[in-house]
């Protein structure tokens, strides 16, 4: 008889599938988070302080608008190991055919999962090699001043951020 007509192999397919489903929604949202430079509602966790979604977000955020666009632009000029949207879209198209495949090929969905993974982590580390270029490229003031901004957006509330003025990012008087 086949195992999975069992009710223990059901459950355990249930189980596989609800740990897919687990790790598609995490690495979706670490690969949202990476990607996404300013982070939206949800953005952070309820105590005020960043999610693990957007553990990086008070530090972009902090940055002056137009460093914050040249970094994230620079980052797209050089590619960072960022496929295209339409690559990308192929990655979530093959586990969609996955899932829906009979028999199930965990295998195979793994496979993507790990390969969206190393994607979301070489953008990961080109945007803190290139943030870290630019906090070293501040004066000690500078630094400083950035920090006090930190500071401040790990205070504010989701939603509540409030319209930041040229002199809140840091421009010059």
């Amino acid at each position: 008889m086949d195992e999975t007509r069992t009710p223990a192999g059901r459950r355990w397919r249930w189980l596989l599938v609800a740990s897919l489903a687990l790790n598609l929604v995490f690495v979706g949202l670490i690969a949202g988070a990476v990607y996404r430079h300013a982070g939206g509602p949800g953005a952070r966790d309820h105590g005020g302080g960043p999610g693990a979604r957007s553990y990086a977000t008070p530090y972009v955020r902090a940055l002056p608008r137009e460093v914050r666009r040249a970094l994230f632009r620079d980052l797209r000029r050089s590619g960072s190991g960022m496929p295209s949207r339409e690559a990308r879209r192929a990655l979530y198209d093959q586990v969609l055919t996955a899932l829906r495949t009979e028999p199930f090929d965990a295998q195979a969905v793994q496979s993507v999962l790990r390969e969206q993974g190393r994607i979301a982590l070489e953008l990961q580390t080109a945007a803190e090699g290139a943030w870290l270029a630019e906090v070293a490229a501040m004066s000690p003031a500078e630094r400083a001043s950035y920090a006090d901004r930190v500071a401040e957006e790990l205070t504010r509330r989701p939603g509540k951020r409030g319209k930041r003025t040229r002199m809140d990012e840091g421009a010059k008087p």
